[in-house]
Formats: C-alpha cells, structure tokens, sequence
C-alpha cells in the first residue's frame, strides 16, 4: 500500500473512532531497550548455548525457568533490570498519545506509553493482568492493553514456553477483546515482527471466519538493507526475496503494508497521519470588544459577518470548528456554522464543534501565565489551520478604556506557528489579525504557493466585502487539503539488516 492512501485511510478511521494500534518491540528499542536476544544473551551463556543460533527464544526463557525448578526470580530481575522508567518516550509514542486513539495493544513490557499518555497529560487505563479486563478507569482517554504484562508485575510476565502454550487458560480475556478488535477495528502495527504464536492463531481465526472479505488492517515494515561481510549482496537479495514474499502473505490477514527504507520514517508518516487529522479541524481565533458604541458599529458589523461567513465555510466542508469563544469574533462565527449544521437531517454537534472559552482566571495553584500558555497550546493543537479574525481588547488606563492588541490572539498564532500549523490572518479586520498579516507578509514564499499571493494581498484589503476575504480564505483552506508531495528518502549505508531482529 503506498503511504498516501495508508495516511488517507487511518486517518479516516481515527476521525470514526473505529482506528487501534499495536506497538512491537521495534518501537521501544529506539528508547535503548532490548530485543530478544539482548535480553536473553547472558541466560543463554549460563545454559551453555550461543544466543545467535537460537530460533525459538522462548524456549531458551522456558530452559532457564526449568532449571530454576520452576521459578522465575531470575527473569523478573531481569525484566525489572532491563526496563526501567524512561522520563521521555521515542516521538512515536509521543505522536500516538496526541491522535484520538481509544485502543492500544502491546505486547512491549516497558511503561513507554505510560510515560507518553502522562507527558500529554492524558489519562492512560492500563491492563496488564487478566483481573484488569473488569476493572475500568473512568474517563480514560485510551485503554493500553499490555497483553504480555507489564514491567510492574515481572514475575507475570510472558516470556517463555509455558506462557505462550498457557496463554488462551491463563489470559482468555485479552484473547477476546483482541479478537473483537481484529474484527471491529483498523489497526496499526509498529516495530512488529509477526512471530508472536498468539497473533498468528488470531489471524488464523479471523481469515477462517471472514475468507476473502476480513476487516483492513495496517502494518509499518521496513524494507531489508545491504549488511556487511562477504556475500552481503546475495544475503540482501534472499532477503528482499523473503521480505515481499511475507508482506504478500500479510494480506491474507488483511494487514496491508506501507515498507520504508528507514526506521525514522514511522515518525514522518504518523506526523502526517496526526497533520491531516487535524486540518478537518479550523480554529478561528479573535476578538473585538462587546461595545455598542454608534462610531464602531459598522466596523463590529464588518467583523462579525467575516467571523459568521468564515463559520459557515467551515461547516459546509464538512469541518469542525475550533473556538476559544472570543468576544464577539466567537459567537458570531459559531453562529455562522450552526446555521449550517442544524439544517441536517442528524445533526452532531460535538463532530462539527470544539468549544473551549477561555478563563478568566487561572485555577488555585497555577502561575496565570504558565496557565494561558498550556490553555492555548491544548487549543491551537486541535486543529491544523488557525484563521485570525480583528484581535482587539480595551484596558483600563488611568480611568478610561484604552484599545489595544488582543495579546491572547497574538500568542494563539504564535503557539500554532510554533508546533506547525498554519495561519491564515485575515488582516482587513485590523488588530491582532492585521499585525500577523505585517508578519507572514515577510515569509509569504517560507509558506505558501505563489498561486495564492494574490489571495493573501485580498485578505488584508479594507475594501473588500467580507463575501471576498471569505471566499480567499476558502481557497486557503482548498490548498491545506491537497496531500502534500512525498519525498523519497535516502537510505544509509552500511547498517546492518539485522538490526531489529528479534522483537519481543
């Protein structure tokens, strides 16, 4: 499958909430965490056998346990040894914590994903136990089903023979709700290897029960490099040959495949998958004072049709809108989308409506600027486009209203250019939006197609209708939705095709 359709595809599902992922070692050990054989190297020494010729490297866990009559101390101190905390997660974990996902699996020990759920200051349900399966944690914004155990309990974990042939009495449940997600889910597999005897019996039952028409899911495999020593270009061509013949067996699952040259690319394509997510969100950010005054009133009333004409161009292409509720610029552009999306048939307001009004004071605890700035990250994080509308404030200065810059509206934009996403400032409306005009004028071509100059020359035009500066931001919002082009990455010479071998 070519990654264009794959980000098309899942992306689609993550907005259905019908999307999963499953995480293999591959993706842990750019933490510095072992594989299979590191971890098991110094047991296999003690049992007198080269870990190198080893095939079945749950049976080399079974032997040590065998030898221990039965006990497992030793392999709960090497797990408990080998994965301890980590204070930051790889980026894919980071990237997963931030998408809408309310399923992850995992047959990884390590608390990664804890780690990056708790730095995006989301709430992570954790099973690792059967007993877990029962229990659940309100609220949660994704259950982590690690299926395998978890570095908390090193003593339950699975890892040798007995656990694997075991698994269906000792873990039914996993085995059931995996099972539901396999026929319910689309779900992408990352830093996986497939030699997991549990998954391969699942997708056993999954083919047998749906033949030809079984359920889409997603895997993200690398393609083998050229190695060193002798022979290494031969090695490479059995290699390839026995890559392409396993990712066609794949599809019998219904795992289609996106290959990539580099490990590093996982990170590029979530990073899309999460960018054209968010651009079917549009935060409007702005504000103009609430006043009455007879002087204004034409200026508020040119403001509010833009925000209100803005509004409805978001709902009739079928996207959400994201707002802070700013004075006047909030309302009225939220006004502009519900007439759109009341007039359906089923209307669904949280699908076409984000609404987040800012405090006005910062909770107990909490520095006020420390506050704003995690506020207004969390906001501007929700969409891939801020427009920026007027942005204005009056301050009381020595007894009299003084109009000034919405300083919020300012650090809004900036917050969104800082993590990426695009602004479009319709600077006709003055204030903030004009002074970010002045700003992206200077970086014009850093952003966007020459096509669109004259668009943005318009925006920032007083004498346009608010008809034409919203009719320039829709052809704005026409080339965010273009996929952007792919390029082809390089590949490094000299790395060794074995180098995620032996994923847990």
């Amino acid at each position: 499958m070519d990654r264009a359709t794959f980000v098309e595809r899942w992306t689609k599902s993550l907005e259905l909430g019908s999307a999963a992922a499953f995480i293999g070692a591959g993706l842990s050990q750019r933490a510095g965490y072992p594989g299979w054989r590191r971890l098991l190297r110094d047991i296999a020494k003690e049992l007198g056998l080269d870990i190198e010729e080893e095939h079945d490297l749950a049976a080399v866990a079974q032997y040590s346990v065998n030898r221990a009559v039965g006990k497992r101390n030793q392999l709960a101190r090497l797990i408990a040894e080998e994965f301890p905390p980590k204070a930051e997660a790889p980026e894919p974990f980071r990237i997963l914590a931030r998408l809408p996902l309310r399923h992850v699996w995992t047959t990884n020990y390590d608390a990664l994903p804890e780690t990056a759920w708790r730095n995006e200051r989301k709430l992570l349900d954790v099973k690792s136990r059967n007993e877990d399966l029962g229990i659940d944690k309100p609220w949660a914004h994704t259950v982590l089903y690690k299926m395998h155990g978890s570095v908390d309990h090193p003593a339950d974990v699975v890892i040798a023979k007995d656990d694997y042939e075991l698994y269906r009495s000792m873990r039914p449940g996993f085995l059931q709700v995996l099972t539901g997600h396999l026929v319910s889910k689309q779900i992408l597999f990352l830093g996986f290897s497939f030699t997991d005897p549990n998954l391969g019996h699942l997708f056993g039952s999954i083919r047998e029960a749906f033949k030809e028409n079984g359920p889409e899911h997603y895997a993200i495999v690398r393609k083998p490099a050229l190695g060193g020593g002798k022979n290494a270009k031969k090695r490479l061509e059995t290699e390839l040959i026995r890559h392409r013949l396993w990712v066609e067996d794949l599809q019998r699952y219904g795992i289609q495949c996106v290959e990539i040259d580099e490990y590093e690319e996982v990170d590029d394509i979530l990073r899309e998958v999460e960018m054209t997510l968010a651009r079917r969100s549009v935060m409007i950010s702005g504000s103009f004072p609430d006043v009455l005054d007879p002087a204004e009133l034409d200026r508020r009333r040119r403001i509010e049709a833009v925000a209100r004409g803005i509004g409805r161009l978001v709902a009739e292409r079928s996207k959400r809108l994201v707002s802070g509720f700013g004075l006047v610029v909030g309302s009225a552009s939220i006004s502009g989308a519900l007439g759109v999306v009341l007039k359906e048939d089923a209307p669904n307001l949280e699908k076409s409506l984000m609404l987040r009004p800012f405090p006005q004071e910062a909770p107990p605890g909490i520095k006020d600027a420390d506050f704003k700035r995690r506020y207004r990250e969390g906001l501007v994080q929700q969409a891939g486009v801020c427009i920026v509308i007027a942005g204005e404030k009056d301050v009381q200065k020595g007894g009299r209203a003084e109009r000034v810059l919405a300083d919020g509206v300012l650090d809004e934009c900036e917050a969104a250019r800082r993590i990426g996403r695009a602004v479009v400032p319709v600077g006709a409306t003055g204030g903030a939006a004009a002074e970010v005009w002045r700003q992206l004028d200077a970086e014009f071509d850093d952003h966007w197609p020459k096509a669109l100059r004259k668009d943005f020359d318009l925006l920032n035009d007083p004498k346009r209708s608010p008809e034409d500066l919203v009719e320039a931001v829709g052809r704005f919002l026409d080339h965010l939705d273009k996929p952007a082009p792919q390029a082809s990455p390089k590949r490094k010479k000299g790395r060794s095709s074995s180098a995620n071998k032996g994923a847990l």
